[in-house]
């Protein structure tokens, strides 16, 4: 059986203040994230960064949830199941 991806879009607003917390939830959830891109606005106010992430969904639930926890992030996903 077919392992599901998820794919993270993560907007984060105050990115210099609210990196650090974020970066330590990714940190958590690393053996799993198996791609990343991001992408700093032009101000560098606002990062827009993409993860691709490997595991149960109820387990990328629990990730997305610890990341909207964060004040100022904002989530988005879009799963693919086999």
């Amino acid at each position: 059986m077919a392992v599901p991806l998820t794919v993270f879009g993560i907007m984060v607003d105050n990115r210099g203040e609210k990196a650090p917390e974020m970066q330590e939830v990714i940190t958590k959830y690393g053996r799993d994230i198996i791609g990343r891109m991001g992408v700093p606005s032009p101000s560098k106010e606002q990062g827009l960064i993409t993860l691709v992430y490997e595991g149960e969904s109820q387990q990328a639930t629990v990730f997305r949830k610890e990341l909207e926890d964060i004040a100022g992030i904002t989530v988005q996903t879009m799963s693919f199941v086999q």
